[in-house]
């Protein structure tokens, strides 16, 4: 009996890997929400990655250590998993621009300042 392979536009693909490089999503979650098998969604974020030497802003956890993450939050008020949030979204942030400049560094392109008297 022969398999049948589903076929996803690419498109459809960059919008499921770019989703989960944000940093939002789980890959079993949008797995679910697209009907796309989770280890389909990681061949594709890993191809991605070669293609386009990117830099994770996902920290790469258990399932286990999500669960007691999402309990641990279940607890907390409302107003520090809001400060909690902010403070991860500005971290993934500070990531980003940190990795945009070192990119840019690399290219020829100085931008953080040197130290030293200017003559």
């Amino acid at each position: 009996m022969r398999r049948i392979r589903k076929w996803t536009p690419k498109e459809k693909r960059d919008e499921v890997v770019l989703m989960y490089l944000s940093g939002e999503n789980s890959v079993e979650e949008l797995g679910e929400y697209y009907n796309v098998n989770p280890a389909t969604i990681r061949t594709w974020i890993k191809r991605y990655r070669q293609s386009k030497n990117v830099v994770s802003l996902q920290a790469d956890s258990k399932p286990s250590e999500d669960m007691a993450r999402k309990k641990k939050e279940a607890e907390k008020s409302p107003e520090v998993a809001l400060l909690e949030a902010r403070i991860r979204e500005l971290e993934l942030q500070n990531l980003a621009l940190n990795t945009l400049i070192d990119v840019a560094e690399r290219n020829g392109i100085e931008i953080r300042k040197k130290s030293g008297a200017k003559q």
